[in-house]
């Protein structure tokens, strides 16, 4: 459930099913939310939006895995999973996402990569393809 970073002591935050907590959350562990927030949510380590939880606000984690709904943004360093019963109405920043199937997303996203490409740009290998394939006005 919670990937976590290594090195990292921690334990791990429940928000239950029953709980409304108005206000932002900040913490160094692992946080699953049942209930509802209303506030942005601050964590070093991974966050999971349960199914039927409620999020009113922004999210920040190493690690997020959506099975409930968010209404806000998600800034993940690492993953975002959206589960088939997962809604996220807001933008998203992350490294890698995987959006199960009838997983939503309403925003923009912005994938971040840590490592850059640094022989060839993607545009001129395409350029070189099209090139490649393009007919000659023998074949045309």
């Amino acid at each position: 459930m919670f990937k976590g970073v290594e090195g990292q002591e921690s334990g791990n935050t429940i928000i239950g099913t029953d709980v409304t907590l108005t206000g932002n959350l900040k913490s160094d562990s692992n946080i699953q939310i049942n209930g509802k927030v209303k506030g942005k949510i601050q964590t070093k380590n991974d966050i999971v939006i349960g199914e039927g939880a409620l999020v009113e606000g922004g999210i920040k984690a190493n690690n997020a895995t959506v099975t409930g709904t968010v209404q806000g943004n998600i800034d993940t360093k690492e993953d975002l999973e959206v589960s088939p019963s997962g809604r996220v109405l807001g933008d998203i920043i992350t490294q890698n996402l995987i959006i199960q199937k009838g997983g939503a997303i309403a925003g923009q996203i912005k994938m971040e990569q840590v490592q850059t490409v640094e022989d060839k740009s993607v545009d001129s290998e395409a350029e070189e393809v099209i090139e490649d394939i393009e007919p000659t006005a023998e074949e045309k």
